[in-house]
C-alpha cells in the first residue's frame, strides 16, 4: 500500500507547499524514525498553515497516516507558535485515531520554521553541515503538503493553492485559488493595493522573492502574495543588485559581528560566520581566482536576518551569499562542508528573534490582518503554469498549442530519469501558448 500512495503522490504532481517545492513522492519514499509536521509559519504576515489546522485537520490527519506509513516512522510530532490558540486547541480536541501525534508548541521567534531549526527545537538533534532532516531519521513535511497528498491518495491531481494575499491592499485574505492564477488577479480580489507605488512579494518578507506582477502567477509553493510600499526596507533591499550590494559592502561594514551572533545556523555550529565575508569584502573584492575560499557560502540557509534585522546599516550577507553559492556552482565547486559532531551555541535560547520585533523592524508592524480565510470561488480565465516550480529539472509539455484540457489533466512531466514534478491543468480550457517557461491555459 505505501509503495502505491508514493505512486499516486508523484502522479499527482505533489511538491513541499511550503518552501523549495522538494517532490514529495522522492521525501516519502525514505524509512525515517520520525515525521514532524511544520506548521510554525514563522515568517510574517502569513496565516496558511493556521488557517489549515483550524479547517482541515481531518485532511491533513488522513495525509499523516499515508505518510507515516509510507515511511515507517514510529513518532510522529506537529509543531506550530503555542501564540496560534485557535489551532492548538483543534489539535488537542481532536478525536486521533490508530495514529497517535504529538503536539510542540514553539515560541514566537524567527526563524522557527527553517528545517534545521525546526528539528533541533523539537527532538534536540543537530542536522548536519549541508545536510537534510532525513541525515538524523527525520522527514519534515508541511500542513498543506499533507492535505495535497491526502488527496492524491483519493486520486485528485495538485490543482489547487492556498495562498494570503496581505500588506497593503484594501481587504486582506486567503484564498483557494487554481495553480497559475496572475497575481494581478489576486491583488484586485483584495479590492486592489492602498498605495500606488508598491513592489510585489512571492511568499514572506524574509525569504520571498521580488515578482513582476504583470507577468507573475502562482506556483504550487507560493505560501503569500504579499504588497508591499516600494518604501519599505524590504521592497529596498530585494530591488539592491549584486554589485551594489558588494560596494555597500567594501564601504559601510561597521565589523560589529550580529549578522554572525544572530546567524541561525552559526547558532546550531555551523562554520557559517557572515561577519568575516563582510570583513573579506571590503578589503577586496571577490575574484575567480579565490572563489573556492568561500565555499562556506554553502551553509547559509537564507533566512534573511543578517539581511533585514541584525545590520543596523542594512548590508545584505545573504544576497552575497547566494551570489557564491551561483558562482560556487558555475566553477564545478561542491558543498565540502559535511561535520556532523556539532554543539550549539551557548547563547542561542538568548539569540532567538522574537518574532514581533522582527515585524517593527522591516516596517511591517501596521499590517496585522490574519487575512481570514476565504471560501469564495475564484474564477479565472487564464493561468501561466510555470515548469519550474519545483526542485529539480523543469518539466517537460506534453501538450501542443490548440489541445483543449480539463482540471486536471497531465500538461508536463517529468524529464526521464531526472528529478522532478508533473504538472496538471488548473482549469478547463485550451492550451494558448507554450514556451521553455511556462505554458498558458485559456478558457476563451
Amino acid at each position: 500500500m505505501s509503495s502505491d500512495s508514493v505512486d499516486l503522490i508523484k502522479s499527482a504532481g505533489v511538491v513541499g507547499a511550503g518552501g523549495a517545492g522538494f517532490p514529495t513522492h522522492v521525501k516519502l519514499s525514505a524509512k525515517v524514525d520520525t515525521i514532524i509536521v511544520n506548521g510554525a509559519e514563522c515568517e510574517p504576515l502569513i496565516n496558511v498553515d493556521r488557517q489549515l489546522i483550524e479547517k482541515y485537520l481531518d485532511k491533513m490527519y488522513e495525509g499523516l497516516k499515508v505518510a507515516a506509513q509510507s515511511t515507517g516512522a514510529k513518532r510522529v510530532i506537529v509543531a506550530l507558535k503555542e501564540k496560534n490558540k485557535g489551532a492548538v486547541k483543534v489539535l488537542e480536541d481532536f478525536k486521533q485515531g490508530s495514529l497517535k501525534f504529538e503536539i510542540f508548541k514553539l515560541g514566537n521567534f524567527y526563524p522557527a520554521g527553517d528545517e534545521q531549526v525546526l528539528v533541533n527545537e523539537v527532538t534536540g538533534k543537530i542536522v548536519p553541515e549541508g545536510g537534510i532532516p532525513l541525515n538524523v531519521g527525520i522527514v519534515v513535511i508541511n500542513v498543506e503538503t499533507l492535505i495535497n497528498v491526502a488527496n492524491a491518495v483519493e486520486g485528485r491531481n495538485l490543482t489547487r493553492k492556498f495562498v494570503t494575499v496581505n500588506g497593503a491592499v484594501n481587504t486582506p485574505k486567503t484564498f483557494i485559488v487554481p495553480i497559475g492564477t496572475p497575481v494581478l488577479f489576486l491583488i484586485e480580489a483584495c479590492g486592489g493595493a492602498t498605495v500606488s507605488d508598491y513592489g510585489v512579494i512571492d511568499g514572506g518578507p524574509m525569504t520571498g522573492k521580488l515578482v513582476n506582477p504583470n507577468v507573475h502567477a502562482v506556483t504550487k509553493t507560493t505560501k503569500a502574495i504579499l504588497v508591499l510600499p516600494e518604501t519599505n526596507i524590504v521592497v529596498i533591499q530585494k530591488k539592491r543588485d549584486i554589485s551594489k550590494q558588494m560596494k555597500r559592502a567594501q564601504a559601510i561594514c561597521l565589523s560589529c559581528r550580529m549578522c554572525t551572533d544572530l546567524c541561525p545556523r552559526y547558532l546550531l555550529g555551523h562554520d557559517l560566520f557572515p561577519d568575516e565575508l563582510m570583513k573579506r569584502m571590503y578589503k577586496r573584492e571577490i575574484t575567480a581566482e579565490d572563489i573556492s575560499n568561500f565555499d562556506y557560502a554553502y551553509l547559509c540557509c537564507d533566512c534573511g536576518l543578517c539581511e533585514l534585522y541584525s545590520c543596523v546599516v542594512d548590508l545584505s550577507a545573504r544576497s552575497l551569499f547566494h551570489y557564491l553559492k551561483v558562482e560556487l556552482a558555475k566553477a564545478g565547486i561542491k558543498n565540502p562542508h559535511h561535520r556532523e559532531a556539532l554543539t550549539e551555541n551557548e547563547f542561542r535560547n538568548f539569540r532567538k528573534v522574537p518574532a514581533p520585533r522582527l515585524l517593527k523592524r522591516i516596517e511591517l508592524d501596521e499590517y496585522t490582518s490574519h487575512a481570514d480565510l476565504s471560501y469564495d470561488e475564484i474564477e479565472v480565465n487564464e493561468v501561466k503554469l510555470f515548469l519550474t516550480q519545483h526542485v529539480g529539472a523543469p518539466s517537460v509539455p506534453v501538450v501542443k498549442i490548440g489541445d483543449m484540457v480539463k482540471e486536471g489533466t497531465l500538461v508536463a512531466d517529468i524529464p526521464a530519469d531526472k528529478l522532478g514534478s508533473k504538472i496538471h491543468a488548473s482549469i478547463d480550457g485550451k492550451i494558448k501558448e507554450i514556451t521553455d517557461k511556462y505554458i498558458v491555459i485559456s478558457k476563451n
